[in-house]
C-alpha cells in the first residue's frame, strides 16, 4: 500500500429515505420491473397473433428471470439495510472467531471472484482469532466489502489478513485491493445509501450502491469500527472488533 495513502473521514451511516436516496431507490426498482412488464408484454401479444418463435421466447423468459432476480436481489439489500440500522444494544454481542469469519466471506464470494479471475490471498495465525460481535452482522460486514473489492478492483489478487488482538487493539479482518483506490470526489460519496463511485461506471459494473453503506451499518451494530486507507495504488478496509475472551493473555 502506498504510503501516501489517505485514510477516508467516513460520513455518518446514511439514511435510506434522506435527501436523494428515496428518488435513487425509485431508479433502482423501476428499471427491472420496466424490463419484466416491457417482455410480458411482448411475449402475451405474439402469443395472441400466433407468431411466436420458440427460441426468442426462450431468450425473453431469461431476460424476465434475470430482471426479476436483479430486483429480488435490490428488495433483500433493502431489508438487510433497513435491518442493519436496528439499535446495536438490541442484540447482545458473542464470541466469534475473526477467521471463521473471513473464511465464510470468502467462501461466499467464491463464484464473484472466480468469474472476474481475482485471486483472494488469506492469511491467518495459527488458531482461532477470538473477538465479539454478532457473528451474522460480523460475516455479513466483511462479506460485503470483499465483494467490493472483487468487483472493483484493477488488480487480481486481493488479500485478506486476519490479525490476531492485543491490549492496545482489537483482532481485525483487513482486506486490501490494488486499485484504482477512491477519488477524492468518492470518498465520502460511496458510503452513502444508493451512491457508486467512479470504478463501478468504469467496470460497467450493476449494483444498488448499498454495500458500502451496509458494511458500515453492519460493523457499528457488531460494536466494531471499520477503517478505509486509499490511494491510486489500492483501498485498504479493516474492520477492528472488540477483544474476546483472553484476547491479550500470555
Amino acid at each position: 500500500m502506498d504510503q501516501t495513502a489517505a485514510v477516508v473521514a467516513l460520513p455518518e451511516p446514511g439514511d435510506l429515505f434522506a435527501g436523494n436516496a428515496l428518488s435513487r431507490l425509485g431508479h433502482e426498482l423501476r428499471g427491472p420491473l420496466t424490463g419484466i412488464i416491457g417482455l410480458t408484454g411482448l411475449m402475451t401479444r405474439k402469443a395472441a397473433t400466433g407468431t411466436a418463435d420458440p427460441a426468442q421466447q426462450t431468450r425473453q423468459l431469461e431476460m424476465i428471470n434475470s430482471s426479476a432476480a436483479e430486483l429480488l436481489g435490490t428488495v433483500e439489500r433493502i431489508i438487510a439495510f433497513a435491518h442493519s440500522a436496528a439499535p446495536a444494544d438490541e442484540r447482545r454481542l458473542e464470541p466469534v472467531d475473526c477467521a471463521a469469519i473471513a473464511a465464510d466471506a470468502v467462501a461466499a464470494t467464491g463464484e464473484t471472484a472466480a468469474a472476474r479471475n481475482r485471486h483472494i490471498i488469506v492469511r491467518t495465525p495459527d488458531g482461532p482469532v477470538r473477538a465479539l460481535a454478532h457473528p451474522d452482522d460480523a460475516r455479513h460486514a466483511v462479506t460485503e466489502l470483499l465483494a467490493n473489492a472483487v468487483r472493483y478492483a484493477d488488480h487480481p489478487d486481493i488479500h485478506v489478513t486476519v490479525r490476531p488482538g492485543d491490549t492496545a487493539t482489537g483482532p481485525a479482518v483487513e482486506i486490501a485491493d490494488h486499485g484504482p483506490g477512491l477519488t477524492p470526489a468518492d470518498q465520502q460519496r460511496v458510503f452513502l445509501p444508493f451512491e457508486r463511485g467512479a470504478a463501478a461506471h468504469d467496470h460497467d459494473e450493476h449494483g444498488t450502491g448499498l454495500g458500502l453503506c451496509l458494511a458500515q451499518h453492519l460493523t457499528r451494530r457488531c460494536g466494531a469500527t471499520l477503517t478505509v486507507r486509499t490511494s491510486p495504488a489500492g483501498t485498504i478496509c479493516t474492520v477492528v472488533f472488540q477483544p474476546g475472551p483472553g484476547v491479550g493473555e500470555p
